[in-house]
């Protein structure tokens, strides 16, 4: 039987702070896409939004190894095969969809050609890593868009079990209590 009955504090924090992080910028982002391309404030968001999604990229960076590295519980209790199987499933989209979005955001603005490195609030700059191509710039802002709408539907998924085990099954089977 397993003892353990929560994440550890680490995965805890990461996954609280990096969550917070994620929606804020898959809401930010849905905006700034909504606003004309003539509009004066068009591009105000644009600094925060890149060095926030860098900051995530650098979190994942220390999340991955702390979750290969630390033990976590086992699945609940009474949890049927499949919903674990389905969990297993999108606990790794979700890793490839943070991965995926915060790179490609990073080499879409490393590729575009009026970018000249990522500001991180006026402290220093992470530098491009590519060389300038709209062509590049076009692509990576394809992939960052597709896999925004695919991290929202895997965030939608991700809650909706949390809170189904929650408030729908039995309290045993309660995965969000050991997440908080």
């Amino acid at each position: 039987m397993d003892t353990q009955i929560k994440y550890p504090l680490i995965i805890r924090l990461l996954h609280w702070g990096m969550g917070l992080i994620i929606i804020t910028l898959l809401c930010v982002g849905l905006y700034m896409a909504s606003i004309p391309d003539d509009a004066a404030n068009k591009y105000n968001l644009y600094p925060l939004h890149k060095a926030f999604g860098f900051i995530v990229l650098t979190l994942l960076f220390v999340r991955l190894p702390a979750r290969i590295l630390t033990t976590t519980p086992s699945p609940q209790t009474g949890l049927k095969t499949w919903e674990i199987k389905l969990s297993h499933a999108v606990h790794g989209l979700i890793y490839l969809a943070m991965f995926t979005m915060t790179f490609s955001g990073y080499l879409m603005s490393s590729t575009f050609p009026y970018s000249h490195g990522l500001d991180i609030f006026g402290l220093f700059t992470i530098p491009d890593i590519t060389s300038k191509s709209e062509q590049w710039s076009g692509i990576f802002h394809e992939i960052h868009e597709v896999t925004a709408f695919l991290f929202i539907a895997l965030l939608i998924l991700h809650i909706a079990g949390a809170l189904k085990h929650r408030f729908i099954d039995a309290p045993e089977q309660d995965v969000l209590k050991r997440m908080l």
